[in-house]
């Protein structure tokens, strides 16, 4: 594998954002943290004292604010024993529109954005991990590039660039195919058409 010359990097405009700009919109902070945590991942589901503890929310804050999500229908419960299981209703009108808010605030939306049309067709997959990944909020976007032949020089650079507009960390690491554990630890958040 020879080195390749690095591609000349494009302005990128990328307005920086931060879960504060739901604020004044979501006054509750626990609703707040409840909806990054559901629908940044939707496909975690949670009990209410395991989001107490991941959360770092006082219980009763926490059952209030999903009896009125589940109340609203962006939420549904199931019960599992003696406990109920909360996950997003993917069905209801605003799961979509709820979906790209959060991936905006957090950063996901504009990385992409900005990262796919940079690369180009050697990028196959792009995966979120950590924290972020979990459903909770981070300073750090944990990003994960799959494909080969990547000009590493470039991508470093193009990193930079995001992260400097962000004004949030980028970590990032390129790999040709995810391990299962990997995987089973990280969120996709865009994949080549051809690659389904």
């Amino acid at each position: 594998m020879g080195l390749t010359a690095a591609k000349p990097l494009k302005p990128i405009q990328i307005q920086a954002v931060s879960t504060n700009l739901l604020g004044p919109l979501i006054t509750s902070k626990t609703r707040l943290k409840l909806l990054l945590r559901f629908f940044v991942n939707q496909d975690l589901s949670g009990y209410l004292q395991g989001l107490s503890k991941e959360l770092d929310e006082n219980s009763n804050s926490i059952r209030v604010e999903l009896n009125r999500l589940e109340e609203a229908g962006i939420l549904h419960s199931e019960h599992e024993g003696r406990r109920k299981l909360y996950r997003v209703n993917k069905t209801h009108p605003l799961n979509s529109d709820l979906t790209s808010m959060i991936r905006k605030v957090t950063g996901i939306e504009d990385l992409v954005d900005r990262i796919v049309n940079r690369i180009g067709d050697d990028l196959k997959q792009v995966w979120i991990s950590g924290r972020l990944a979990m459903g909770l909020e981070s300073n750090e976007l944990e990003v994960l590039l799959v494909g080969e032949g990547f000009d590493s020089v470039y991508i470093a650079e193009l990193m930079g660039k995001v992260e400097e507009k962000l004004e949030k960390k980028v970590s990032y690491s390129t790999t040709p195919a995810l391990s299962t554990w990997q995987k089973e630890n990280s969120l996709l958040v865009w994949q080549k058409q051809d690659e389904q």
